[in-house]
């Protein structure tokens, strides 16, 4: 079978053409095909936006969002229009990731607000010029996946801009705010997208899936500002309103969740005015109708406050007074490592300011028997708060006789030697202590109980101790306890008592500075406070020890206020069984009003103040 095949042949005309011509029309015919193909696939493709959309500490590359509409599309947003962006497949799959990898998120913009001219400036502060910022969702689209572009009621972020705009002299402002997500939703309620109106032109420059953060940060070079789930207003330095955070994050601390922290930070002192004399050393946080005061301090930078300390964490906040001192006020998430073992034990502790600790309820903690803390400014120094004063003794009375008491000192006993001798109602040991003492029990081959197995479990994974080729080795730090048995002013009395151990046994300086008051103090006053000691059953140190001696002197002074300090000694000075042992003594301190150990005060006070902008009987910077 045969074909006949016309052949092809261009246009009379073109064959009356130079070459020079020929080459100029088929030139032009290329690019008019060429541009017919850019159109066909300008309709069949998505239009991108100018800004990207990315994942926090994610391998995915930054990407273009689709731009639903032409204001979307612009590298700045038309001002009085709402701009409409969709996240591409890939980004809706990086962000269910992110999400169900951290159980919740913020979902942050990246925003910036380019400087007017004087003229246009002075018209803008008019009048209020509002921002919205909210999300797209499944149901606004069609099932073809059409954006229907009706703006139908949802929740929404937003300010007034103009906090924001400057003039040219000034240059752009830049912000970022974050939307933070529901916690427990399914992936198909993630948010498709999201919407932004703001009544000024407004640069888009990223969208960011980050942690859950609600609250203001103006510790980076752009601020931050974080709203909960339920939206509401951003801007304000002087208050947050947590009360959304309830959807966010999880409101009580169990085997399966922890509560989340919030950090308050302190711009330095160069950026207050605390040399011009107004501002004070402290503040006053208003959390909810719980008012606590917050001091700060060369040096300070923060204070971390765990919510399950508060009564009413999930709350609006308030700083009425010295607002302008706060950099950061944020509520975040805890480490997942937090969460207790499947087991039930918790090994790793809560970082929080210790003036909180004394408000602590059973009710609030991750596991039965104890709760555990880390000083949030001094890593290393943990915190136990035990049930009662059994569980106390499970975890240290074996190890109290081992370090401290006199006659026992260095033997590990057998639960039948301690029998019911009483250990201490509160305690505290150094990294050197308990790597002697997990030590010389494995030697030994004492049978130590649960509490004590698992305390060397978490001196492990904190990072206190170590298992050497001998048993174990120091890596530093302390720890300290107290218990929920002692009614709340022993507390605090004892809280403060043992924090000062821990920075005893941390810190070489201290330790120093406590052996010249010693050294110093009035011969009579220190046989007073050693014939205390030694008179007393329950106590029992080891005077031997001058480095406990030394340690102990200067609890028992900085355990209180310094003005309270002389009348403490005196008060112990009129203790029936301190005045048998040594009745010449007590006259005394009597005599004396226990001046001399409120001037022995009066050089701690002043030191921690200095130093760590601490006082005698306040060993915290928050206080209820």
């Amino acid at each position: 079978m045969k074909f006949n095949v016309k052949q092809f042949r261009l246009p009379a005309f073109f064959d009356r053409l130079e070459k020079r011509q020929k080459i100029l029309v088929a030139v032009v015919a290329a690019l008019l095909v060429l541009d017919a193909v850019v159109i066909v696939v300008r309709l069949c493709l998505p239009d991108y936006s100018y800004a990207g959309f990315a994942v926090e500490n994610s391998r995915y590359p930054v990407q273009r969002m689709v731009a639903l509409n032409s204001s979307a599309g612009k590298t700045v947003l038309s001002e009085n229009e709402y701009a409409f962006f969709r996240f591409t497949d890939a980004q809706q799959k990086q962000l269910a990731e992110f999400y169900e990898k951290n159980g919740t998120c913020s979902i942050s913009v990246s925003a910036v607000v380019p400087a007017v001219s004087s003229r246009r400036y002075s018209s803008l502060m008019e009048k209020e010029l509002p921002f919205y910022y909210g999300f797209l969702y499944a149901s606004d689209f069609d099932k073809k996946g059409k954006f229907t572009a009706e703006l139908k009621e949802r929740t929404l972020s937003g300010t007034d801009l103009r906090q924001f705009v400057r003039q040219k002299t000034d240059g752009s402002a830049s912000f970022d705010i974050g939307f933070a997500l529901e916690k427990n939703l399914s992936v198909e309620a993630l948010p498709a997208g999201l919407v932004i109106y703001a009544s000024v032109p407004l640069k888009v420059t990223l969208v960011k899936a980050v942690s859950a953060r609600v609250g203001f940060d103006y510790t980076q070079a752009v601020p931050y500002y974080g709203v909960p789930a339920n939206g509401g207003a951003f801007g304000s330095a002087s208050a947050v309103d947590f009360s959304g955070c309830s959807m966010v994050f999880p409101v009580q601390n169990s085997r399966y969740s922890v509560m989340p922290e919030i950090e308050l930070a302190f711009f330095s002192e160069e950026k207050t005015a605390l040399d011009e004399n107004e501002l004070s050393d402290r503040l006053k946080l208003n959390a909810g109708g719980e008012v606590l005061t917050v001091y700060w301090a060369h040096g300070v930078e923060s204070v971390t406050i765990q919510t399950a300390s508060l009564r009413f964490p999930f709350s609006r906040f308030e700083i009425p007074e010295n607002a302008g001192a706060v950099s950061k006020l944020i509520m975040t998430s805890n480490p997942s490592r937090l969460v207790p073992e499947k087991s039930g034990e918790v090994l790793y502790p809560l970082r929080t300011d210790p003036g909180l600790l004394l408000g602590s309820k059973t009710a609030s903690w991750r596991t039965q028997d104890y709760e555990l803390y880390e000083w949030d400014r001094f890593s290393g120094i943990l915190f136990f708060d035990t049930k009662n004063y059994d569980v106390q003794d499970d975890f240290f009375r074996r190890l109290a006789f081992y370090v401290e008491k006199i006659g026992y000192k260095g033997k590990i006993l057998t639960d039948s030697e301690l029998g019911d001798m009483h250990g201490y109602n509160a305690h505290d040991y150094s990294a050197e202590s308990l790597a002697s003492f997990f030590s010389a029990a494995e030697r030994s081959g004492a049978q130590l109980n649960e509490k004590e197995l698992l305390l060397c479990r978490i001196l492990i994974a904190n990072g206190l101790i170590e298992r050497s080729e001998d048993g174990y080795r120091p890596l530093g730090g302390a720890i300290i306890s107290i218990s929920q048995d002692s009614a709340a002013w022993l507390r605090k009395s004892l809280c403060a008592h043992e924090i000062w151990h821990g920075l005893f046994f941390t810190d070489e300086d201290f330790r120093t500075m406590t052996a010249a008051v010693y050294y110093t103090i009035d011969e009579k006053s220190l046989d007073f406070i050693r014939g205390y000691w030694a008179s007393q059953p329950g106590l029992g140190y080891d005077q031997s020890d001058i480095y406990l001696m030394h340690n102990e002197f200067m609890a028992y002074i900085m355990q209180q206020p310094q003005n309270s300090v002389a009348s403490y000694f005196v008060h112990v000075a009129n203790r029936g069984s301190v005045m048998k042992a040594m009745p010449d003594l007590c006259a005394y301190v009597r005599d004396t009003k226990g001046i001399t150990f409120e001037d022995a005060a009066g050089i701690f006070d002043s030191y921690a103040a200095d130093r760590w902008g601490l006082r005698c009987g306040r060993v915290s910077l928050v206080v209820r």
